[in-house]
């Protein structure tokens, strides 16, 4: 438990902090978070297609995370069966949400509801996983550890 600590601790802050900074910017500067999404999910529709291509059983290792049986049936059945297809739909629908954060008006409003509802899917996935994210009290004890075993020396 403690290696999936110190393993993930630092991503996992520096993600808050430029999610923190980009939520800032929605309101403050606005074109600068377009931006900053519209790179976020080239970069996202870049990996997925470039992993469903490549690596498509990539993919199967999300199966054992999942705390609804259901999903997990669905990425161990029928996921598995189609992962290429599935996630290349995936990652045309990131491309396109990243080109209509660079576009004007009515494309950028419907990007951003995509935007949105992707976020909520991911957000929820998460929250259903039997991995549980909850690293700052893992921190804590992780330094309580740290600090105890450097007393006793």
């Amino acid at each position: 438990m403690m290696e999936a600590l110190k393993e993930w601790l630092i991503p996992y802050i520096i993600s808050n902090i430029v999610f923190g900074i980009s939520i800032y910017s929605a309101f403050k500067k606005t074109m600068i978070a377009r931006i900053f999404l519209a790179g976020f999910f080239m970069w996202a529709s870049y990996f997925n297609m470039g992993s469903a291509i490549n690596q498509p059983e990539l993919y199967l290792n999300y199966a054992w995370l999942d705390a609804l049986p259901l999903y997990s049936r669905f990425i161990s059945g029928f996921l598995s069966q189609h992962i290429t297809a599935i996630v290349t739909a995936i990652a045309v629908g990131q491309f396109c949400i990243c080109f209509g954060l660079i576009l004007n008006k009515d494309w950028t409003k419907l990007s951003c509801a995509g935007g949105i509802i992707f976020g909520l899917a991911i957000a929820f996935y998460i929250l259903t996983t039997k991995y549980k994210h909850d690293f700052i009290w893992k921190w804590h004890q992780y330094r309580s550890v740290q600090c105890s075993d450097f007393m006793a020396e």
